[in-house]
């Protein structure tokens, strides 16, 4: 855990940056002149030099996060509909959920007459999810080393999970490891382009915002992985980001800005891969 961190000044200037560039070459002058004088308003406040909040690893962040991660999250609006279409279309069988987290997917595979086995590392998500799911089975583990053996499970869905992992390669190749020949793999993950910008796992606790840092894979770095495990990419989806969706620390502070900075970059990745 560390008390330093960035500012909310320093992320209002760079969403005002972020959103004068975005515009710079559209027929939007006085929006532009806007963005300025805000800036110019921000560096004057001494007010927004107040920390964004603290950074906690992820034991510590997971423990945090568990008793209000069930609240529909900035991203989920998003990732929610591309998975339900690929995981509506699984045959029914034994499926894997990796870093299952509060059982958000383990409980709609359950629903749709799938065996599931989830694995988290964090205590504190997998007790949620074994209330939501008492007959499941819910397993302590992380994703570059799961408690599953080999071909075993039909299908894996991991959501959300892989910009924790510093090499998607491992954790990748174990997601292959516990998948049968001919059953797929489907990933969601922040989209690399919003961990370049500076959006990390941001959440409130009970004694302010904390935060716990992701790492930007960019496309190419899961395709490589996949390829590497041996699967096959059947298709990969970018949704963008809608107004709901950015909800960031500087939304309600510089709506303006924060709508012309964010909406419409891509925000997440979905993969379905085969084994």
């Amino acid at each position: 855990m560390t008390e330093s961190g960035p500012t909310f000044q320093e992320l209002v200037v760079g969403v005002e940056g972020l959103a004068v560039l975005r515009t710079l070459y559209a027929d939007a002058a006085e929006a532009r002149a806007a963005r300025l004088a805000e800036t110019r308003a921000v560096l004057d406040d001494g007010a927004a030099s107040e920390r964004l909040g603290v950074e906690l690893d992820l034991a510590a962040g997971y423990t945090q996060w568990a008793a209000t991660y069930d609240r529909p999250l900035r991203l989920f609006g998003l990732e929610e509909p591309p998975m339900r279409r690929l995981l509506d279309a699984l045959p029914t069988g034994k499926v894997l959920d990796a870093a299952c987290g509060t059982g958000r997917w383990a409980a709609h595979l359950a629903a749709r007459g799938h065996t599931v086995t989830g694995v988290d590392q964090s205590p504190a998500m997998l007790d949620l999810a074994r209330a939501k799911l008492p007959d499941a089975r819910f397993l302590d583990g992380a994703l570059t080393r799961l408690p599953v053996p080999d071909a075993s499970v039909d299908a894996a869905v991991c959501a959300l999970a892989l910009v924790h992992v510093a090499d998607l390669g491992v954790a990748i190749g174990e997601l292959a490891r516990v998948v049968r020949p001919g059953g797929r793999i489907v990933i969601s993950d922040v989209h690399p382009f919003l961990v370049a910008l500076g959006w990390q796992a941001q959440f409130p606790t009970d004694h302010g915002r904390a935060f716990m840092r992701l790492h930007a894979h960019v496309p190419s770095d899961y395709v490589t992985a996949a390829l590497d495990a041996g699967l096959v990419v059947r298709s990969c989806e970018e949704p963008r980001l809608t107004a709901e969706a950015a909800a960031t620390p500087t939304a309600d502070l510089v709506p303006d800005a924060n709508r012309a900075a964010y909406v419409g970059l891509p925000g997440v990745l979905v993969w379905e891969f085969e084994r």
